[in-house]
């Protein structure tokens, strides 16, 4: 049965997710996942892809985003749907990439991809958990190699 806050606590979650994961605060962003979550971020990080276990994409967020001089994810237009202890959020996502020491150029330095994305959620004891995360890329500006250039200035 809903829940009277179900929808709020879900986009809650939502949001804490993409916030901590900016943060680089990764015992939340640890917390917020099931302890397996299906990936698919449409060729953005296929090292996270299928099923895996939330340590390994735990993993692969530091290793990726840890780097990255800033990071800032954007979400909006969310719909969510709640089904008893399931949720659907479908949402569009603008994320800036930015890393300075790759130079003053923003084509160089900066990446922004824009996308449509699609997380499921289930209840749990002390709160909501991601599932399910997909991505669909529709268009980006900037540097898409910044993520690997960054990886290997090391």
């Amino acid at each position: 049965m809903n829940q009277p806050n179900d929808r709020q606590e879900v986009l809650n979650a939502v949001h804490a997710y993409f916030c901590a994961a900016d943060a680089r605060d990764w015992d939340t962003y640890r917390r917020l996942h099931a302890d397996r979550v299906e990936v698919d971020f449409g060729g953005v990080n296929d090292k996270s892809a299928g099923e895996i276990a939330a340590d390994d994409m735990l993993r692969s967020a530091r290793e990726l985003l840890g780097p990255v001089h800033l990071t800032q994810h954007m979400i909006g237009n969310e719909v969510v749907t709640v089904d008893g202890d399931e949720a659907t959020v479908a949402f569009y996502e603008q994320a800036l990439h930015h890393h300075p020491a790759l130079g003053d150029d923003p084509g160089i330095n900066t990446w922004i991809l824009y996308a449509r994305g699609q997380h499921r959620w289930a209840r749990a004891d002390g709160g909501w958990r991601l599932v399910a995360a997909s991505l669909i890329p529709v268009h980006h500006t900037g540097n898409a190699d910044l993520l690997a250039d960054v990886a290997r200035a090391g």
